[in-house]
């Protein structure tokens, strides 16, 4: 290699093009270089028999996703950026940093592109270079990527692997060109002769009882191999051409070969391969929302980690291996409801953890692990509504990461965790009814993204986390009637939040967060500015309703865009039009009564209840006072669930309304009492007690 970098190259790639950069790697990695070259002059200097070894960015980092030191000393060891260029790339926040930090360090011309998807030439929606490609250099001058196109109409896989090689070593492309296609011809021979010798294997399989170990053990790697082909490379091109029913087929075939085979028979490799398979298709399940079969995988995933920490106790990262399955069981039973599971599972991790961390004090990403443990413990206990525990964990964590983050002050990642945790503090603050100790903690949230936002002005991650973070302080500033505050919150989350989604249209996570900034702004602006409140409220209405339609079973967009149509029917009933408000309600309901059914939780209660009390509303416009109390009663009943003698916090406000339109006296005293010692003042005028008797 031309000089003592550990990495011949450094791979950059997006999550979704997973399938393809492994499948590089392992290329590269094994790539013998033609005898005739080796130790000869290329451009570069003298040529290995090797290309060395390479670094993927994802096999290296934690769980959080920090681009912190690993990342930086990964990038500073190696002589060369590959970068997976792909529509998704070209929207990666990580994949953009990693390009700009490399020709920061003055590497512009060390940086190869392996397209894999998209359109070389197009922009928008449809390119495949992230932005710091593109990007001009000190003097002006745009440097044009050197690009090996994979897609099938251009290059394929196999021509742009050589012309990838062939940069790297610094020959031509005909240099090499005639040696792979020969031995593409052997390869293809003995695929072919694999495929025959594994349908006769399979044959015999059927009709035999028991054969020799060897044979088995043969048998296996053939099938493992197989298997791997089939998560990698056809996983990829499945994905590619839309067949995600095939893709699950393969999937499911997987899990089931898997289930046969007992983990202790089998060799590390093995295990380690099928780990990583188990792991990434139950995260597909999860994102698919089937969390039983997401469970199953997590679960096979477990019992292979766990076979491997047996055989080496003192490998701490098959440990690590080890408690991230620990942690993703615990995280879908979490999805599930079943908080036993949840908190056995959460528990395991965080002991895992703190084992992890004991084991290599100096490894920085190790010791995050015990505060990712600390956290998961906390939203176990907030779920419980155990929030003097929940909050014991939270400080802990907090107070690693603020001692963690004096050690290394100018590192934005760790202050974005840190800024998270305290944001943590904030909602639990929150749920026990501490308004001000919330606004403090949200604020302080606020403070530290807007630090990162100076020092790294165009990373977007610390945009749209900022509008998250004043989202949430316009929300317990209204709680306040802190309108100023609050209307200075939300126009800034606007500000932030707005060019975000011009720039990637796509995006349905900005577009949603964007449609809460405008609901939160209508609701400041209902009282004094009904107009303003219609346009915030109607553009909200339309942005939720095309990330709906991208999103169907998304129960955020469901609540927002429930949220957006009630605040529509309270303006329509506001100026006395009462149609508009039943179109809006009937809408409302139709969204949130199936998504209640399917999965219940705090969030669509309250709205739900939000939705009944407006109906009641609209019956009493309407001259229907039975229609309107058997509405309000149904949104008491939905918020006094559980008992009513402490209704959480969060429940409280709509409460007090259902208890005063129903004239229930003593039950809005006591509900007032509560919101008044924490200091809330309505943003909506509260309805007049009628005592039953006068209705």
């Amino acid at each position: 290699m031309p000089d003592a970098r550990r990495y011949r190259a450094f791979i950059s790639y997006s999550h979704a093009d997973e399938a393809w950069a492994r499948w590089l790697m392992r290329r590269l990695e094994t790539y013998r270089v033609p005898r005739r070259l080796v130790g000869t002059d290329g451009a570069h200097g003298r040529i290995d028999a090797r290309l060395g070894a390479f670094f993927r960015d994802r096999d290296e980092l934690t769980a959080s996703g920090d681009l912190g030191a690993t990342i930086r000393e990964a990038l500073a060891a190696s002589e060369w950026l590959v970068v997976l260029c792909s529509p998704a790339a070209a929207r990666s926040r990580w994949v953009d940093a990693e390009v700009a930090a490399f020709r920061a360090a003055g590497r512009g011309d060390r940086i190869l592109c392996f397209v894999v998807d998209g359109d070389p030439g197009a922009t928008g929606d449809a390119g495949c270079f992230p932005p710091s490609l593109l990007a001009q250099d000190a003097s002006g001058t745009t440097i044009e990527p050197l690009a090996a196109d994979a897609r099938p109409v251009a290059d394929g896989r196999d021509r742009a692997f050589v012309k990838l090689v062939a940069g790297l070593l610094g020959v031509g492309f005909d240099t090499l060109a005639r040696r792979d296609q020969q031995r593409r011809q052997r390869r293809l021979v003995a695929v072919a002769a694999a495929s025959l010798a594994g349908m006769a294997i399979a044959t015999a399989l059927a009709v035999t009882a028991s054969i020799a170990r060897n044979d088995a053990q043969r048998r296996q790697a053939q099938a493992e191999d197989l298997l791997g082909f089939m998560l990698g490379d056809l996983r990829g091109k499945l994905t590619t051409v839309g067949r995600l029913d095939l893709m699950r087929a393969v999937d499911d075939k997987a899990i089931g070969y898997f289930a046969t085979l007992q983990p202790r028979d089998l060799s590390d490799r093995a295990l380690e391969e099928q780990a990583r398979s188990l792991t990434g298709i139950g995260q597909v399940r999860l994102e698919e929302g089937n969390h039983a079969e997401a469970m199953a995988a997590f679960q096979e995933a477990l019992a292979r980690s766990s076979t491997l920490y047996e055989r080496a106790p003192g490998n701490g990262q098959r440990l690590y291996d080890r408690a991230q399955a620990e942690y993703w069981i615990g995280y879908v039973a979490l999805q599930q409801g079943d908080y036993d599971t949840t908190e056995r599972w959460f528990r395991n991790y965080h002991a895992s953890a703190v084992a992890l961390a004991a084991m290599d004090p100096d490894n920085f990403d190790w010791q995050k692990e015990v505060a990712y443990g600390l956290h998961n413990l906390a939203v176990m206990d907030h779920k419980r509504a155990r929030y003097a525990a929940a909050e014991q964990s939270i400080r802990a964590e907090v107070a690693l990461f603020l001692g963690w983050l004096k050690q290394h002050p100018d590192d934005p990642a760790l202050r974005f965790e840190a800024a998270d945790s305290i944001s943590w503090m904030g909602s639990l603050a929150l749920a026990q009814g501490k308004l001000a100790d919330a606004e403090s903690h949200f604020a302080r949230q606020v403070e530290m993204l807007r630090a990162n936002m100076a020092a790294e002005p165009d990373n977007t991650h610390w945009k749209i986390y900022s509008v998250f973070a004043l989202n949430l302080l316009t929300d317990v500033q209204k709680l306040r009637g802190r309108t100023a505050e609050a209307q200075t919150s939300v126009a800034t989350a606007i500000g932030l939040a707005s060019p975000l989604l011009a720039r990637d249209p796509s995006n349905n996570e900005w577009r949603a967060t964007l449609a809460r900034c405008h609901l939160n702004r209508a609701e400041l602006a209902a009282a004094t500015q009904p107009d303003r409140a219609l346009d915030d409220a109607a553009h909200a209405e339309a942005l939720l309703l095309t990330a709906l339609a991208a999103e169907p079973k998304s129960q955020r967009t469901i609540d927002g865009l429930a949220r957006a149509h009630n605040q529509l029917a309270r303006l329509a009933l506001a100026r006395g039009d009462v149609g508009t408000a039943r179109v809006k309600l009937t809408a409302s309901q139709a969204l949130l009564a199936p998504a209640w059914k399917d999965a219940p939780n705090e969030t669509l209660r309250t709205r739900l209840a939000e939705t009944r009390l407006l109906q009641g509303d609209l019956a009493q416009r309407t001259g229907q006072p039975r229609l309107a109390d058997a509405a309000w009663t149904g949104a008491r009943a939905l918020l006094e669930e559980g008992g009513s003698d402490r209704v959480a916090f969060e429940r409280l406000e709509p409460l007090l309304r259902a208890q005063l339109a129903l004239g229930d006296g003593d039950g809005a005293a006591r509900s007032r009492q509560r919101l008044d010692a924490a200091g809330y003042r309505p943003l909506h005028p509260l309805p007049v007690a009628t005592p039953v008797a006068a209705r």
